[in-house]
């Protein structure tokens, strides 16, 4: 009898599945919104994600505690209301008796103990596991130095959940927003193991559910007809269909393939403000692109190449003149439009001095400076860094340039193998986030291994900081010192850049370009 159960429940889930799929077909595919995402995602694990064209798919297959609204603000999501004590550490939630995975169980507190600890557990080979540091003990777990018992997350009863922080965090509501944040089924998990994830198998609790996955061609989501809130959410489907090139996106967009693009050339957009006008939405991201060293190699490891290699950049002439679409210029590793945090001081090129650095470090007209600048696949991508090669090649460095899909390339960076590279970072309206990234303890995220004892210091000090002011304080600090040191080069902050088909509506422009589809409806 108990043999039977799994094939059960693998019968009913299939079976909602049709159901779901009959019903899309009722409604027609024309009914579903096309998006063209910007690649092909490499897991929908909210676990092992690690690319934000993965963090897209699953926003709308999972609820976290908390959620976005069409605006891009914060709101409850599998949570209805959360407490937080005076000191900061002790954050409670009430979560919705209401919720139910896909395949028709209750969502509860016990759900979430079980996916932090998942989500932590060495074993689990999460990158980004460390957005979950700030709760007690959440590091030693990760590290391998502590049992997964011992997280700070419990059950206090079946719909309520007490989460203690290892230090004050007054940003983690936002933290939560994150797919490492989402429930996973545990008994989808138990059952299936690695194969959870396949259509068939998977459990979610998200506006939406996995029907089809065909790499390289779409995924296709299907609304979930359990969710909560499933009464407001007017699609009955969504496409998301991979389009790394953005040329190729436009192309399919103006051919009709596509209701949604997520980027497309710089340089098409006057023509397109002109031509399209109500297609085109453009908005500064919460985002920061920038150059990493990998400091663990020889020359990188001298602060002389590095600030003569930043010296020599003219951030404006990238943003003016290559990309044409004006993107912010960032002289600091944090976004200029994080709110109530002080923008970097400029810093203007300088390539005389970065000519005598260069050849106090050895470096010579007969001696040049030789490099391998990696960058991840697109035509934009491609122009930025011949840009900053033939500054480079202004004061006698000669740059190789080498490209990869965005996958390849960010896992080189995780595993340390390049010499510069390009790497981008988005997401959250709080210092913090972004600085976190040049942390000697942070993982692979700190793709050049850049470690300064003084910034690890300033931010360990600014991270026991419950009053925000004093934290915002330290966190300058650390970000002075960081970019003192040049172990980056910040260069601008994205301009997002979509097509929407008027036809589509509750599509908001907000500063984290986040569009869940649950918002979304046909006129």
């Amino acid at each position: 009898m108990l043999a039977t159960r799994p094939l059960r429940i693998v019968f009913a889930m299939r079976l909602f599945l049709l159901i779901s799929a009959i019903c899309c077909c009722v409604n027609g595919l024309a009914d579903f919104i096309r998006i063209g995402n910007t690649g092909e995602p490499a897991t929908l694990d909210p676990h092992r994600y690690n690319l934000r064209l993965e963090e897209t798919i699953l926003n709308d297959l999972y609820l976290g505690l908390t959620t976005m609204n069409q605006a891009g603000q914060i709101v409850p999501g599998a949570a209805v209301s959360w407490e937080v004590s005076h000191d900061g550490l002790i954050w409670t939630f009430e979560l919705r008796r209401d919720a139910r995975w896909s395949d028709g169980k209750p969502v509860t507190a016990a759900d979430f103990v079980f996916s932090y600890q998942r989500l932590l557990n060495p074993e689990t080979a999460s990158s980004l596991a460390f957005f979950m540091y700030p709760i007690k003990n959440a590091e030693a777990i990760n590290s391998g130095n502590a049992p997964v018992s011992t997280l700070g997350v419990a059950a206090l009863a079946t719909h309520r959940l007490e989460i203690e922080l290892e230090k004050p965090f007054p940003f983690f509501a936002e933290r939560l927003l994150y797919p490492t944040a989402y429930p996973v089924p545990r008994h989808a998990i138990t059952t299936h193991g690695e194969n959870w994830v396949k259509p068939e198998n998977i459990v979610t609790n998200g506006a939406f559910i996995l029907a089809d996955w065909r790499p390289q061609g779409f995924v296709e989501l299907v609304k979930n007809q359990r969710f909560y809130d499933a009464s407001n959410v007017a699609l009955p489907g969504v496409r998301y269909i991979p389009v790394q090139n953005t040329t190729t996106a436009l192309n399919r967009y103006r051919a009709g393939e596509l209701d949604v693009i997520l980027d497309f050339p710089a340089g098409e957009l006057r023509w397109l403000r002109q031509r399209m006008p109500d297609h085109v939405r453009v908005s500064p991201l919460l985002s920061v692109m920038y150059l990493v060293f990998n400091v663990s190699e020889p020359p990188f490891d001298d602060i002389r190449i590095r600030k003569a290699l930043a010296l020599a950049i003219d951030r404006r002439i990238l943003t003016e003149k290559v990309l044409e679409s004006g993107e912010p210029v960032s002289y600091g590793l944090v976004p200029s439009i994080v709110a109530n945090y002080p923008t970097a001081t400029t810093q203007l090129p300088d390539r005389e001095l970065a000519r005598k650095l260069l050849t106090a470090a050895g470096f010579t007209q007969n001696k040049p400076l030789k490099l391998t600048l990696r960058y991840f696949t697109g035509d934009e991508n491609k122009r930025i860094q011949i840009a900053i090669a033939s500054m480079w090649r202004s004061v006698g460095v000669q740059t190789s340039l080498h490209h990869a899909e965005l996958n390849a390339h960010f896992a080189d960076l995780r595993q340390g193998d390049f010499q510069v590279a390009q790497a981008g970072w988005f997401g959250e309206n709080n210092p913090e986030h972004y600085l976190e990234l040049l942390m000697s303890d942070i993982g692979d995220v700190n793709y050049g291994r850049y470690i300064s004892p003084k910034y690890d210091r300033l931010m360990r000090q600014a991270k026991r900081t419950a009053d925000l002011e004093t934290r915002i304080t330290l966190l300058k600090g650390a970000e002075i010192e960081g970019l003192r040191d040049f172990g980056v080069i910040p260069l601008y902050s994205v301009m997002i850049r979509s097509l929407v088909d008027p036809q589509i509506l509750g599509w908001q422009t907000n500063p984290r370009n986040v569009h869940g589809a649950r918002y979304l409806r046909r006129k």
